[in-house]
Protein backbone atom coordinates (compact mmCIF):
# COMPACT_ATOMS: atom_id res chain seq x y z
CA UNK A 1 0.00 0.00 0.00
CA UNK A 2 1.26 3.44 -0.92
CA UNK A 3 2.19 5.50 2.12
CA UNK A 4 0.83 9.04 2.41
CA UNK A 5 3.46 11.73 2.52
CA UNK A 6 2.48 13.89 5.48
CA UNK A 7 3.26 17.56 5.03
CA UNK A 8 2.08 20.19 7.51
CA UNK A 9 -0.42 22.53 5.81
CA UNK A 10 0.50 25.50 8.01
CA UNK A 11 3.77 26.95 9.21
CA UNK A 12 3.21 29.74 11.72
CA UNK A 13 5.61 32.67 11.47
CA UNK A 14 6.20 33.42 15.13
CA UNK A 15 5.08 36.77 16.52
CA UNK A 16 3.65 37.97 13.19
CA UNK A 17 0.96 35.31 13.23
CA UNK A 18 0.98 34.91 9.44
CA UNK A 19 0.64 31.47 7.89
CA UNK A 20 2.27 29.74 4.93
CA UNK A 21 -0.10 27.21 3.43
CA UNK A 22 1.06 24.49 1.10
CA UNK A 23 -1.33 24.28 -1.87
CA UNK A 24 -3.25 21.05 -2.37
CA UNK A 25 -1.22 18.96 -4.82
CA UNK A 26 -2.96 16.11 -6.64
CA UNK A 27 0.24 14.11 -7.07
CA UNK A 28 0.68 13.82 -3.29
CA UNK A 29 -1.67 12.78 -0.52
CA UNK A 30 -1.51 15.90 1.59
CA UNK A 31 -3.23 15.90 4.97
CA UNK A 32 -5.17 19.17 5.29
CA UNK A 33 -5.38 20.72 8.74
CA UNK A 34 -6.59 24.20 9.72
CA UNK A 35 -7.59 26.76 7.07
CA UNK A 36 -4.54 28.66 5.88
CA UNK A 37 -6.00 32.15 6.02
CA UNK A 38 -7.65 33.64 9.10
CA UNK A 39 -11.06 35.26 9.23
CA UNK A 40 -11.26 38.99 9.92
CA UNK A 41 -14.08 41.15 11.28
CA UNK A 42 -14.56 44.89 10.73
CA UNK A 43 -17.38 47.04 12.11
CA UNK A 44 -18.49 50.32 10.51
CA UNK A 45 -20.79 52.93 12.01
CA UNK A 46 -22.23 56.23 10.81
CA UNK A 47 -24.81 58.07 12.90
CA UNK A 48 -28.43 59.22 13.08
CA UNK A 49 -30.15 56.50 11.11
CA UNK A 50 -30.70 56.39 7.37
CA UNK A 51 -33.27 57.33 4.74
CA UNK A 52 -35.33 54.18 5.01
CA UNK A 53 -37.10 54.52 1.65
CA UNK A 54 -33.68 54.54 -0.07
CA UNK A 55 -32.01 52.00 2.22
CA UNK A 56 -34.19 48.92 1.92
CA UNK A 57 -34.38 47.15 -1.46
CA UNK A 58 -36.67 48.99 -3.87
CA UNK A 59 -38.13 45.90 -5.57
CA UNK A 60 -38.20 42.45 -3.95
CA UNK A 61 -39.15 39.41 -6.04
CA UNK A 62 -37.68 36.88 -3.60
CA UNK A 63 -35.05 36.88 -0.85
CA UNK A 64 -32.38 36.27 -3.51
CA UNK A 65 -33.91 38.38 -6.28
CA UNK A 66 -34.18 42.04 -5.38
CA UNK A 67 -33.05 45.47 -6.54
CA UNK A 68 -30.70 47.39 -4.29
CA UNK A 69 -31.97 50.65 -2.87
CA UNK A 70 -30.42 53.92 -3.98
CA UNK A 71 -28.08 54.10 -0.99
CA UNK A 72 -26.52 50.71 -1.74
CA UNK A 73 -25.80 51.33 -5.42
CA UNK A 74 -22.06 51.90 -4.74
CA UNK A 75 -21.99 48.28 -3.47
CA UNK A 76 -23.66 46.84 -6.57
CA UNK A 77 -20.47 45.03 -7.75
CA UNK A 78 -20.54 43.13 -4.46
CA UNK A 79 -24.27 42.40 -4.29
CA UNK A 80 -23.66 38.66 -3.95
CA UNK A 81 -21.65 39.32 -0.78
CA UNK A 82 -24.37 41.40 0.94
CA UNK A 83 -26.96 40.29 3.48
CA UNK A 84 -29.65 42.89 4.12
CA UNK A 85 -32.32 42.54 6.81
CA UNK A 86 -35.46 44.31 7.97
CA UNK A 87 -37.51 43.74 11.09
CA UNK A 88 -34.51 43.44 13.41
CA UNK A 89 -35.60 45.58 16.35
CA UNK A 90 -33.56 47.01 19.20
CA UNK A 91 -35.57 45.52 22.06
CA UNK A 92 -32.74 46.50 24.41
CA UNK A 93 -33.13 50.18 23.59
CA UNK A 94 -36.91 50.00 23.75
CA UNK A 95 -36.82 48.47 27.24
CA UNK A 96 -37.38 50.48 30.41
CA UNK A 97 -34.48 48.54 31.94
CA UNK A 98 -31.80 50.89 30.65
CA UNK A 99 -31.02 54.57 30.90
CA UNK A 100 -30.74 57.45 28.45
CA UNK A 101 -32.50 58.83 25.39
CA UNK A 102 -33.01 57.10 22.04
CA UNK A 103 -29.67 58.06 20.46
CA UNK A 104 -27.83 57.00 23.62
CA UNK A 105 -29.74 53.74 23.98
CA UNK A 106 -29.43 52.98 20.30
CA UNK A 107 -25.70 53.47 19.97
CA UNK A 108 -25.02 51.79 23.30
CA UNK A 109 -26.86 48.65 22.24
CA UNK A 110 -25.93 48.76 18.54
CA UNK A 111 -22.98 46.37 18.76
CA UNK A 112 -23.15 45.32 22.43
CA UNK A 113 -26.73 44.09 22.83
CA UNK A 114 -26.68 45.69 26.28
CA UNK A 115 -28.52 48.42 28.15
CA UNK A 116 -26.81 51.55 29.47
CA UNK A 117 -25.68 52.05 33.03
CA UNK A 118 -26.52 55.18 35.00
CA UNK A 119 -24.31 58.14 34.26
CA UNK A 120 -24.05 61.84 33.59
CA UNK A 121 -23.87 61.95 29.78
CA UNK A 122 -26.74 64.14 28.55
CA UNK A 123 -28.45 63.81 25.17
CA UNK A 124 -30.33 66.47 23.22
CA UNK A 125 -33.57 65.70 25.03
CA UNK A 126 -32.02 66.03 28.48
CA UNK A 127 -31.86 62.30 29.22
CA UNK A 128 -28.85 60.97 31.12
CA UNK A 129 -26.92 57.74 30.80
CA UNK A 130 -23.55 56.08 31.28
CA UNK A 131 -21.66 53.46 29.28
CA UNK A 132 -22.97 50.15 27.90
CA UNK A 133 -23.09 47.25 30.35
CA UNK A 134 -21.15 44.71 28.29
CA UNK A 135 -18.50 44.11 25.62
CA UNK A 136 -19.12 44.81 21.94
CA UNK A 137 -19.30 42.21 19.20
CA UNK A 138 -15.94 43.12 17.72
CA UNK A 139 -14.21 42.56 21.03
CA UNK A 140 -15.71 39.15 21.84
CA UNK A 141 -14.83 38.02 18.31
CA UNK A 142 -11.32 39.41 18.81
CA UNK A 143 -10.94 37.10 21.80
CA UNK A 144 -11.37 34.15 19.43
CA UNK A 145 -9.52 35.28 16.30
CA UNK A 146 -7.29 38.20 17.24
CA UNK A 147 -4.87 36.70 19.72
CA UNK A 148 -2.00 35.78 17.42
CA UNK A 149 -1.86 39.12 15.59
CA UNK A 150 0.18 42.00 16.94
CA UNK A 151 -2.90 44.12 17.67
CA UNK A 152 -5.90 42.34 19.16
CA UNK A 153 -8.06 45.00 17.52
CA UNK A 154 -7.87 48.51 16.09
CA UNK A 155 -10.39 51.25 16.83
CA UNK A 156 -10.49 54.01 14.20
CA UNK A 157 -12.45 57.25 14.15
CA UNK A 158 -13.24 59.79 11.45
CA UNK A 159 -14.19 63.05 13.18
CA UNK A 160 -15.29 60.99 16.18
CA UNK A 161 -14.16 63.44 18.86
CA UNK A 162 -16.80 63.29 21.63
CA UNK A 163 -15.83 61.41 24.81
CA UNK A 164 -19.42 60.41 25.45
CA UNK A 165 -21.59 57.31 25.16
CA UNK A 166 -22.71 58.64 21.77
CA UNK A 167 -19.08 58.70 20.69
CA UNK A 168 -18.19 55.04 21.38
CA UNK A 169 -19.17 51.82 19.64
CA UNK A 170 -16.47 49.43 20.88
CA UNK A 171 -16.30 48.05 24.45
CA UNK A 172 -13.77 45.66 25.95
CA UNK A 173 -16.16 44.90 28.81
CA UNK A 174 -18.93 46.39 30.97
CA UNK A 175 -18.61 50.19 31.05
CA UNK A 176 -15.18 49.91 29.37
CA UNK A 177 -15.35 51.86 26.08
CA UNK A 178 -12.40 51.86 23.70
CA UNK A 179 -11.60 55.32 22.28
CA UNK A 180 -10.93 55.49 18.54
CA UNK A 181 -7.81 56.90 16.90
CA UNK A 182 -8.85 59.89 14.77
CA UNK A 183 -5.46 60.90 13.37
CA UNK A 184 -4.04 58.68 10.59
CA UNK A 185 -0.53 59.88 11.47
CA UNK A 186 -0.89 58.40 14.97
CA UNK A 187 -2.27 55.18 13.53
CA UNK A 188 0.67 54.98 11.12
CA UNK A 189 3.18 55.40 13.93
CA UNK A 190 1.44 52.76 16.01
CA UNK A 191 1.31 50.21 13.21
CA UNK A 192 4.69 50.70 11.58
CA UNK A 193 7.25 51.42 14.26
CA UNK A 194 10.45 50.11 12.75
CA UNK A 195 12.82 48.12 14.91
CA UNK A 196 15.90 46.29 13.64
CA UNK A 197 15.91 42.52 13.86
CA UNK A 198 18.27 41.44 16.60
CA UNK A 199 19.45 37.81 16.79
CA UNK A 200 16.59 35.76 18.18
CA UNK A 201 14.06 38.54 17.60
CA UNK A 202 10.63 37.95 16.08
CA UNK A 203 11.72 39.05 12.60
CA UNK A 204 14.82 36.86 12.81
CA UNK A 205 12.73 33.85 13.89
CA UNK A 206 10.26 34.47 11.07
CA UNK A 207 13.11 34.59 8.55
CA UNK A 208 14.41 31.26 9.91
CA UNK A 209 10.99 29.67 9.49
CA UNK A 210 10.75 30.97 5.94
CA UNK A 211 14.18 29.52 5.10
CA UNK A 212 13.03 26.14 6.39
CA UNK A 213 9.80 26.33 4.38
CA UNK A 214 11.63 27.10 1.14
CA UNK A 215 14.09 24.27 1.82
CA UNK A 216 11.11 21.90 2.20
CA UNK A 217 9.61 23.22 -1.04
CA UNK A 218 12.89 22.49 -2.85
CA UNK A 219 12.96 18.91 -1.54
CA UNK A 220 9.35 18.36 -2.55
CA UNK A 221 9.52 19.79 -6.09
CA UNK A 222 11.17 16.82 -7.90
CA UNK A 223 8.36 14.52 -6.71
CA UNK A 224 5.61 16.56 -8.34
CA UNK A 225 3.84 16.47 -11.67
CA UNK A 226 4.28 19.37 -14.08
CA UNK A 227 0.88 20.75 -13.07
CA UNK A 228 1.73 20.57 -9.39
CA UNK A 229 5.17 22.11 -9.95
CA UNK A 230 3.43 25.10 -11.51
CA UNK A 231 1.16 25.31 -8.46
CA UNK A 232 4.10 25.11 -6.09
CA UNK A 233 6.04 27.77 -8.02
CA UNK A 234 3.04 30.09 -7.90
CA UNK A 235 2.69 29.40 -4.19
CA UNK A 236 6.39 30.07 -3.62
CA UNK A 237 6.00 33.46 -5.30
CA UNK A 238 3.01 34.17 -3.05
CA UNK A 239 5.12 33.33 -0.01
CA UNK A 240 7.92 35.57 -1.28
CA UNK A 241 5.38 38.36 -1.69
CA UNK A 242 4.26 37.81 1.90
CA UNK A 243 7.92 37.91 2.91
CA UNK A 244 8.33 41.27 1.20
CA UNK A 245 5.10 42.63 2.75
CA UNK A 246 6.26 41.56 6.20
CA UNK A 247 9.69 43.02 5.55
CA UNK A 248 11.43 39.74 6.39
CA UNK A 249 14.87 40.02 4.88
CA UNK A 250 18.26 41.56 5.37
CA UNK A 251 16.91 44.77 6.87
CA UNK A 252 14.52 42.92 9.21
CA UNK A 253 11.90 45.66 9.20
CA UNK A 254 8.67 44.79 10.96
CA UNK A 255 6.37 45.44 7.98
CA UNK A 256 6.44 47.22 4.65
CA UNK A 257 4.45 50.36 5.44
CA UNK A 258 2.49 52.36 2.89
CA UNK A 259 3.36 55.96 2.15
CA UNK A 260 2.48 58.12 5.13
CA UNK A 261 -0.19 60.79 4.73
CA UNK A 262 0.80 63.92 6.64
CA UNK A 263 -0.68 67.32 7.40
CA UNK A 264 -4.30 66.21 7.92
CA UNK A 265 -6.41 67.81 10.64
CA UNK A 266 -8.61 65.15 12.35
CA UNK A 267 -11.23 67.79 13.20
CA UNK A 268 -11.40 69.32 9.71
CA UNK A 269 -14.51 68.92 7.57
CA UNK A 270 -12.34 69.57 4.51
CA UNK A 271 -9.90 66.77 5.39
CA UNK A 272 -12.59 64.25 6.38
CA UNK A 273 -12.63 62.30 3.07
CA UNK A 274 -8.82 62.19 2.98
CA UNK A 275 -8.72 60.95 6.57
CA UNK A 276 -11.29 58.27 5.80
CA UNK A 277 -9.23 56.95 2.86
CA UNK A 278 -5.99 57.13 4.85
CA UNK A 279 -7.55 55.07 7.65
CA UNK A 280 -8.94 52.50 5.23
CA UNK A 281 -5.61 52.21 3.40
CA UNK A 282 -3.78 51.69 6.69
CA UNK A 283 -6.34 49.16 7.90
CA UNK A 284 -6.14 47.18 4.66
CA UNK A 285 -2.35 47.11 4.96
CA UNK A 286 -2.57 46.03 8.60
CA UNK A 287 -4.80 43.15 7.51
CA UNK A 288 -2.44 42.22 4.66
CA UNK A 289 0.47 42.10 7.12
CA UNK A 290 -1.64 40.25 9.70
CA UNK A 291 -1.03 43.01 12.23
CA UNK A 292 -4.70 42.82 13.18
CA UNK A 293 -7.78 40.75 12.36
CA UNK A 294 -10.46 42.87 14.05
CA UNK A 295 -11.25 46.58 13.74
CA UNK A 296 -13.98 49.19 14.10
CA UNK A 297 -14.39 52.36 12.04
CA UNK A 298 -16.68 55.06 13.46
CA UNK A 299 -17.72 58.12 11.49
CA UNK A 300 -18.71 61.10 13.67
CA UNK A 301 -20.87 60.46 16.76
CA UNK A 302 -24.52 60.42 17.74
CA UNK A 303 -24.32 64.21 18.15
CA UNK A 304 -23.20 64.43 14.50
CA UNK A 305 -22.50 68.16 14.41
CA UNK A 306 -20.68 67.91 11.09
CA UNK A 307 -21.19 68.95 7.48
CA UNK A 308 -20.03 67.29 4.26
CA UNK A 309 -18.88 70.29 2.17
CA UNK A 310 -17.24 68.11 -0.51
CA UNK A 311 -20.68 66.61 -1.23
CA UNK A 312 -23.33 69.27 -0.59
CA UNK A 313 -24.17 72.61 0.99
CA UNK A 314 -26.36 71.09 3.70
CA UNK A 315 -26.01 71.73 7.40
CA UNK A 316 -25.10 69.55 10.36
CA UNK A 317 -26.08 65.93 10.03
CA UNK A 318 -28.08 65.67 13.24
CA UNK A 319 -30.31 68.62 12.34
CA UNK A 320 -30.84 67.30 8.82
CA UNK A 321 -31.85 63.89 10.16
CA UNK A 322 -34.68 65.54 12.11
CA UNK A 323 -36.26 67.09 9.00
CA UNK A 324 -39.95 66.56 8.35
CA UNK A 325 -41.07 63.79 6.03
CA UNK A 326 -42.06 66.32 3.35
CA UNK A 327 -38.62 68.01 3.31
CA UNK A 328 -37.40 66.16 0.24
CA UNK A 329 -34.36 68.42 -0.19
CA UNK A 330 -32.97 67.42 3.22
CA UNK A 331 -33.63 63.72 2.63
CA UNK A 332 -31.88 63.94 -0.74
CA UNK A 333 -28.83 65.42 1.01
CA UNK A 334 -28.87 62.67 3.63
CA UNK A 335 -29.21 60.04 0.89
CA UNK A 336 -26.11 61.44 -0.81
CA UNK A 337 -24.18 61.27 2.45
CA UNK A 338 -25.33 57.70 3.10
CA UNK A 339 -24.20 56.75 -0.43
CA UNK A 340 -20.80 58.28 0.34
CA UNK A 341 -20.46 56.02 3.38
CA UNK A 342 -21.35 52.97 1.28
CA UNK A 343 -18.78 54.10 -1.31
CA UNK A 344 -16.14 54.19 1.44
CA UNK A 345 -17.00 50.61 2.36
CA UNK A 346 -16.82 49.67 -1.33
CA UNK A 347 -13.37 51.27 -1.52
CA UNK A 348 -12.21 49.27 1.51
CA UNK A 349 -13.55 46.11 -0.12
CA UNK A 350 -11.62 46.93 -3.29
CA UNK A 351 -8.45 47.29 -1.25
CA UNK A 352 -9.02 43.89 0.39
CA UNK A 353 -9.84 42.32 -2.98
CA UNK A 354 -6.40 43.40 -4.21
CA UNK A 355 -4.64 41.32 -1.51
CA UNK A 356 -4.13 37.73 -2.75
CA UNK A 357 -4.59 34.93 -0.22
CA UNK A 358 -4.41 31.39 -1.55
CA UNK A 359 -6.99 30.91 -4.29
CA UNK A 360 -8.85 34.03 -3.17
CA UNK A 361 -8.25 37.41 -1.56
CA UNK A 362 -8.39 39.03 1.86
CA UNK A 363 -11.92 40.14 1.00
CA UNK A 364 -12.99 36.49 0.85
CA UNK A 365 -11.82 36.08 4.44
CA UNK A 366 -13.34 39.26 5.89
CA UNK A 367 -16.77 39.94 7.41
CA UNK A 368 -17.98 43.55 7.57
CA UNK A 369 -20.90 44.79 9.66
CA UNK A 370 -22.35 48.30 9.31
CA UNK A 371 -24.96 49.76 11.63
CA UNK A 372 -26.48 53.01 12.88
CA UNK A 373 -28.09 53.73 16.23
CA UNK A 374 -31.66 54.55 15.10
CA UNK A 375 -33.54 53.56 11.96
CA UNK A 376 -34.51 57.13 10.99
CA UNK A 377 -33.52 60.30 12.81
CA UNK A 378 -36.76 62.27 12.78
CA UNK A 379 -38.66 59.46 14.51
CA UNK A 380 -35.85 58.22 16.78
CA UNK A 381 -37.21 54.78 15.94
CA UNK A 382 -35.38 51.76 17.31
CA UNK A 383 -37.38 49.36 15.14
CA UNK A 384 -35.95 47.72 12.01
CA UNK A 385 -32.39 48.82 12.66
CA UNK A 386 -30.71 48.99 9.21
CA UNK A 387 -27.83 46.59 9.73
CA UNK A 388 -25.76 45.58 6.69
CA UNK A 389 -23.68 42.39 6.76
CA UNK A 390 -21.01 41.66 4.15
CA UNK A 391 -19.12 38.36 3.86
CA UNK A 392 -19.91 34.72 4.52
CA UNK A 393 -17.58 33.95 7.49
CA UNK A 394 -15.98 31.01 5.73
CA UNK A 395 -19.22 29.75 4.22
CA UNK A 396 -21.28 29.85 7.43
CA UNK A 397 -23.44 32.83 6.39
CA UNK A 398 -25.46 32.81 3.17
CA UNK A 399 -25.12 36.16 1.43
CA UNK A 400 -26.71 37.71 -1.66
CA UNK A 401 -30.05 37.93 0.13
CA UNK A 402 -32.62 40.26 1.67
CA UNK A 403 -34.29 38.74 4.74
CA UNK A 404 -37.37 40.12 6.44
CA UNK A 405 -38.28 39.35 10.05
CA UNK A 406 -41.48 40.13 11.90
CA UNK A 407 -39.94 41.14 15.21
CA UNK A 408 -36.42 39.77 15.64
CA UNK A 409 -34.23 40.93 18.51
CA UNK A 410 -31.04 42.78 17.59
CA UNK A 411 -29.37 40.81 20.41
CA UNK A 412 -30.19 37.58 18.58
CA UNK A 413 -28.93 39.10 15.33
CA UNK A 414 -25.58 39.99 16.91
CA UNK A 415 -25.31 36.63 18.67
CA UNK A 416 -25.92 34.86 15.34
CA UNK A 417 -22.99 36.70 13.79
CA UNK A 418 -20.82 35.97 16.82
CA UNK A 419 -21.66 32.27 16.65
CA UNK A 420 -20.66 32.22 12.97
CA UNK A 421 -17.11 32.84 14.17
CA UNK A 422 -17.28 30.51 17.17
CA UNK A 423 -20.26 28.56 18.49
CA UNK A 424 -19.30 29.36 22.07
CA UNK A 425 -20.26 33.00 21.41
CA UNK A 426 -23.94 32.17 20.90
CA UNK A 427 -24.75 33.58 24.36
CA UNK A 428 -23.57 37.09 23.37
CA UNK A 429 -25.62 40.02 24.68
CA UNK A 430 -28.19 40.59 27.42
CA UNK A 431 -29.94 37.27 28.03
CA UNK A 432 -33.21 39.04 28.86
CA UNK A 433 -33.59 40.02 25.19
CA UNK A 434 -32.62 36.70 23.62
CA UNK A 435 -35.05 34.29 21.97
CA UNK A 436 -32.65 32.21 19.88
CA UNK A 437 -30.21 32.47 17.00
CA UNK A 438 -31.54 33.72 13.67
CA UNK A 439 -30.44 30.59 11.85
CA UNK A 440 -31.93 31.81 8.56
CA UNK A 441 -28.78 33.93 8.25
CA UNK A 442 -26.76 30.72 7.85
CA UNK A 443 -26.10 28.77 4.69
Amino acid sequence: MKRALKIPRRALLGAGGAALALPLLRSLEVRAADPAWPLRFVVFNSPNGTVTKNWFPSVVRSEEDFDLGKIHEPLAPYKDRLLLVSGVNCHVGLSSKGNGGPHQRGIGALFTGQTLAKGEFVDGCGSQAGWARGPSLDQVIAEKIGGSSRFRSLELGVRCMDNDVQGRISYSGPEAPLPPTNDPALLYERLFQRTPAEPGSGASRKAAVLDTVFEQFGTLRPKLSTEDRDKLDAHTELVRDLERRLGIGADGEACLAPEQVVGLNPDSEVDMPKISRAHLDLLATAIACDLTRVASVQYSTGFNRIRYPWLDEGGEGHSLSHSGDSDTASWDILTGRARWHMAEIAYFMERLAAIPEGDGTALDHTVILWGTEVSQGNTHSLSSIPYLLIGDAGGVIKTGRYLTFEDASSVDYLATIAAAFDSTLADFGDIEFKEGLLTSLYA
